[in-house]
Formats: C-alpha cells, sequence, structure tokens
C-alpha cells in the first residue's frame, strides 16, 4: 500500500512575509550547490526530456544535459562574463548568455540565467514584481522577463527548504520548462 501515501501538509507560518524576508540572506547565502534533475521542454509542438547535473560555484557554473544513455549530451561552462557550450561532437561555441547559446545550437530555450536563483528558491537580479509566497513563506509563483515560474514542492536540503519541483512557462513563446530536482548538494562538490 506505499503507493497510497500522501504528502504531509506543512502548517502555515504565522507570517508568509517576515519569514520569507528571513529566509532571503539564508538562500543568498548558498554559493556552492550541485543537483541532479530531469527538465522535460515543450516548444513550438517539440518536446525534450533530458536529465541535468548542474553545478554552482559562486558566478561560476557547469551544466550538462543529455538524453536517455548519454545521448546528444551538451556541457555549459560560465561565469559573470559569458559560457562556452561544449557539444557531443567535441565542438566547442561561446556567447555572452548561456540561454542564447543554447538555443542557437540545440533548439532548446531554457532560462539558465533566471533558473540559477529560482532553484534555489530566490529571485532572480532582473525580478521587478512581487512574487506569491506559500503560507509557509517560500516563493510560489513569479514573473520575470516574461516567464511565469510556479514553485510546485519544495523539499528539506541539510535544514534548508529547497524546491525539486518548479514548472516555467513563456506563453507567449508557447514554452514549456519542468525541472524536477533529484539529488541535491549544498557545499563543496
Amino acid at each position: 500500500m506505499s503507493g497510497c501515501t500522501s504528502v504531509p501538509v506543512e502548517a502555515p507560518v504565522e507570517n508568509s512575509q517576515l519569514t520569507w524576508q528571513s529566509r532571503q540572506p539564508e538562500l543568498a547565502a548558498i554559493k556552492v550547490w550541485r543537483l541532479s534533475g530531469r527538465v522535460a521542454i515543450s516548444q513550438a509542438g517539440e518536446a525534450w526530456n533530458l536529465n541535468m547535473d548542474w553545478q554552482q560555484d559562486g558566478d561560476d557554473y557547469q551544466i550538462q544535459l543529455y538524453g536517455p544513455f548519454g545521448a546528444g549530451r551538451v556541457k555549459l561552462v560560465g561565469n559573470a562574463y559569458g559560457v562556452l557550450l561544449h557539444d557531443s561532437n567535441d565542438q566547442t561555441f561561446y556567447a555572452d548568455k548561456a540561454q542564447t547559446l543554447l538555443y542557437e545550437h540545440t533548439g532548446v530555450t531554457m532560462p539558465v540565467e533566471g533558473i540559477r536563483y529560482w532553484i534555489v528558491g530566490l529571485t532572480s537580479p532582473t525580478q521587478t514584481t512581487q512574487p506569491k509566497l506559500d503560507p509557509q513563506g517560500r516563493l510560489a509563483y513569479l514573473e520575470d522577463e516574461q516567464w511565469q515560474v510556479n514553485f510546485k514542492r519544495y523539499t528539506d536540503v541539510s535544514g534548508m527548504q529547497l524546491p525539486f519541483k518548479v514548472f516555467i512557462v513563456k506563453p507567449e513563446n508557447d514554452i514549456d520548462v519542468r525541472l524536477v530536482v533529484d539529488s541535491w548538494k549544498l557545499g563543496a562538490f
């Protein structure tokens, strides 16, 4: 009967806005992290189901995206100054923005620059509208540069509540990105 288990309901906090304000410095202090997960992307009638390994160390990052059995592996290696894309044909390309580079060489649109912040439960520096919070004082929904971000579930990682299911859409471009984290690691890797 283990298939019938339910997700425990968390009690709401007294003041979600105050809780959110106190959580932000803790989340912003997470400079080094690694996650493994899956991402499903659909756009303009095409769809990709990819595995994702993401390592972040301050502004430096490395993201690997690949299909079943490692097919079509792409590696993005970047920092605040630019990004390199290494494809499965051992070719390397450069651009200022990861999202642009990924689209130009794979046809996949994924808001890499925003996900860096959203995946740890923060708003990005480009965020201009007030996000919506859940009853526990965590991000529930935000809009950032025409992306609509829904935080579906959180999990405890080293005593911190971090997202593990995030759905991102850009309706005017018919783009849907669904990210599920399988494992988190905070600190040196």
